[in-house]
């Protein structure tokens, strides 16, 4: 018992640790209502039944963009939920992507998804080796053709609280310690 409780508190310790380092992007959930800091032709959607958190998102069609200066520290993780829903079929290659201080990332395109495919929301997360003060992009490209467009949908990300996760390891250390003590004591009487 009083293992559990030294666990519990050491998950409890740690985890408002982690939340002190976590790092955000200014209005990555769009939950102002507002694109601001954010620039460019996106919009700002509410719906809650397509939001991945909250009742907001970003959204890109077509040949939009979206962008803000942003101050990254080195070492920080930074993150966002996506989903690119591509409204054509090959071969027009319409590709999602973020530029962040790592350069340009392809995040999905029809060939990825499929003719008229759904990514379905997906995490992504980078940690910046250096701190970097300029740009981060989204955007989306019609490629080939403008007939048809594709869209980008960008949110925040819902963390798992880090005491959730510290606490269900200490619960599974507990029960991997209590295997120990009960195989150590099957040892024991087959000795004796």
């Amino acid at each position: 018992m009083k293992m559990i409780r030294k666990l519990s508190v050491a998950a409890v310790l740690l985890a408002s640790a982690q939340v002190a380092t976590a790092a955000s992007i200014p209005n990555m959930g769009f939950e102002t209502g507002s694109l601001a800091p954010w620039s460019g032709s996106g919009t700002v959607v509410n719906n809650p039944a397509m939001a991945h958190e909250g009742d907001w998102y970003g959204q890109l069609v077509g040949d939009q963009s979206l962008f803000q200066t942003v101050s990254l520290v080195a070492g920080q993780s930074y993150d966002f939920m996506w989903r690119f829903i591509a409204g054509d079929y090959m071969p027009f290659n319409d590709a999602s992507f973020v530029i962040t201080d790592a350069g340009y990332n392809l995040l999905a395109n029809v060939a990825t998804v499929g003719d008229y495919g759904d990514s379905g929301w997906q995490y992504y997360s980078w940690v910046p080796q250096i701190n970097y003060n300029g740009p981060l992009v989204f955007g989306v490209s019609n490629i080939l053709d403008s007939g048809v467009n594709s869209t980008l949908l960008l949110d925040a990300t819902v963390p798992l609280p880090g005491a959730a996760l510290l606490f269900g390891s200490a619960l599974l250390g507990a029960g991997m310690l209590r295997r120990r003590k009960l195989a150590a004591k099957k040892l024991e009487m087959i000795a004796v």
